[in-house]
C-alpha cells in the first residue's frame, strides 16, 4: 500500500519527467529503483549517453508537501556551488523541478549516476590496509570540503546556534516536541559558551555534507571512494560544526563513549591533521579537543531533536563530566554576579 507521501506521485511518467528538462537519450530503460530515508530514487540507463538518478524526496518530515521546495532548492543551489568550485567529490545536478506541476507531480532532482556500491562498515569490516586508506580518502573528502567552501560570514556562531535553540524552544513551548521539556531547552542553553569556548564569535563559515556516513559513500571494487551522495541535509554552519567528527565515528548512544575502535579509527583518520592549512588545523581543532565526543553530540543535538532528547535522557552527565561541571560553575558564577 503507497504511503501518504506517495499519493499523487506518478513514477511511470519518470521519462516523460527527464525529457520535458531537455535530458535523456535513446532507447532508455528504468534499470534499478532505491529506497531511502528520505526519498526514492531511480537509476535510467541510455543507449546512446551516461545513466542519470533521478532523485525525488518523497519522505521528508515537514508540514506540508510544499515545504518541500525549498529544501530541494537548498539542496540544488549547493550542488550547483559545488560543481562551480571545482569539487568532485558530489554527484553533478543535470537538472530539476522544483513544482508539484510535472509528470511525476512532485520535485525532484536529476544527477549524474555514480558507479560502483554502498560502503559497508563495521568493528571489523573493511580489514586493514583497506580501512585506514579509506579514513584517510573520507578525511580527505572532508579537507577539501571544507577548504572550497570556506568563507567569512555577518553571523557569529554563537548567534547562529542560538538561533536553533530559540527555534527548537519555541517549539516546546507550544507542545510540538512532547518528547523534550522546558527544562531540557534551558540545560541544553547551558552549555553552548563552554562548548564553543573562545570561538564563540567565529564569523568561519563553510558547507557540511550533514550525514557523513558509509550508507552515503560509493565506492569501487578496490575500496576506492567514487562520490558522496545525498546532500539533502547538507549547508553552510560554523566550522565548529562543519569541520567536526564525521557521523560514522560518533560515539554510540546510549553510553556515549567511543570504544576502542572507534578511537583507533579516529586516529587514522586525523592523519591528515599534519597538513598545513587552513582547513586541517580546523579539523583538528574541533576533532581533536578534550571531551570531543560531548561536544559532537551536544552540536548535534542542536539540529536533532532525538539527540536533544536522548543526552537530555542522561543527564548530560559522564562521562563528559568536566564539560558538565564546568558549565554549571559558569551559571553559578553568573548567577552571584547578577
Amino acid at each position: 500500500m503507497a504511503s501518504s507521501d506517495d499519493l499523487g506521485f506518478e513514477p511511470r511518467n519518470i521519462f516523460a519527467a527527464i525529457f520535458q528538462l531537455g535530458l535523456g537519450g535513446e532507447s532508455p530503460v528504468l534499470e534499478d529503483e532505491f529506497r531511502g530515508g528520505q526519498c526514492r530514487i531511480f537509476k535510467l540507463s541510455f543507449r546512446d549517453k551516461e545513466s542519470l538518478a533521478v532523485r525525488v524526496p518523497l519522505y521528508m518530515s515537514v508540514c506540508s508537501q510544499f515545504d518541500k521546495i525549498p529544501v530541494v532548492k537548498a539542496e540544488v543551489e549547493i550542488l550547483q556551488m559545488l560543481e562551480a568550485k571545482g569539487f568532485r567529490w558530489a554527484p553533478k545536478c543535470c537538472g530539476y523541478s522544483l513544482s508539484f506541476d510535472n509528470p511525476l507531480k512532485h520535485p525532484f532532482i536529476v544527477l549524474t549516476w555514480v558507479e560502483g556500491s554502498r560502503l559497508a562498515w563495521n568493528t571489523s569490516f573493511p580489514k586493514q590496509p583497506y580501512r585506514d586508506n579509506l579514513l584517510r580518502q573520507i578525511a580527505s573528502i572532508q579537507l577539501s570540503l571544507i577548504e572550497c567552501t570556506l568563507e567569512t560570514r555577518s553571523t557569529t556562531a554563537k548567534a547562529f546556534f542560538e538561533r536553533l535553540l530559540e527555534n527548537r524552544h519555541t517549539r516546546v513551548r507550544e507542545g510540538k516536541l512532547p518528547e523534550i521539556s522546558d527544562q531540557d531547552c534551558v540545560e541544553q542553553q547551558g552549555f553552548l559558551d563552554c562548548v564553543l569556548g573562545q570561538e564563540q564569535d567565529s564569523t568561519i563559515f563553510a558547507i557540511d555534507h550533514g550525514d557523513l556516513k558509509p550508507d552515503n559513500i560509493i565506492i569501487d571494487n578496490n575500496f576506492n571512494i567514487q562520490s558522496v551522495i545525498d546532500w539533502g541535509f547538507a549547508a553552510f554552519v560554523p566550522i565548529a560544526r562543519a569541520a567536526g567528527v564525521p557521523r560514522f565515528l560518533w560515539p554510540s548512544l546510549p553510553l556515549c563513549r567511543s570504544d576502542a575502535i572507534i578511537q583507533k579509527d579516529r586516529s587514522s583518520y586525523m592523519s591528515l591533521a599534519s597538513q598545513r592549512s587552513q582547513a586541517a588545523f580546523y579539523m583538528q581543532r574541533w576533532q581533536m579537543t578534550a571531551d570531543v565526543d560531548f561536544h559532537t553530540l551536544y552540536l548535534e543535538s542542536l539540529f536533532s531533536k532525538g539527540m536533544h532528547a536522548s543526552l537530555a535522557r542522561i543527564g548530560w552527565k559522564t562521562p563528559f563530566h568536566k564539560v558538565v561541571e564546568h558549565s554549571r560553575e559558569c551559571s553559578s558564577r553568573d548567577d552571584t554576579e547578577n
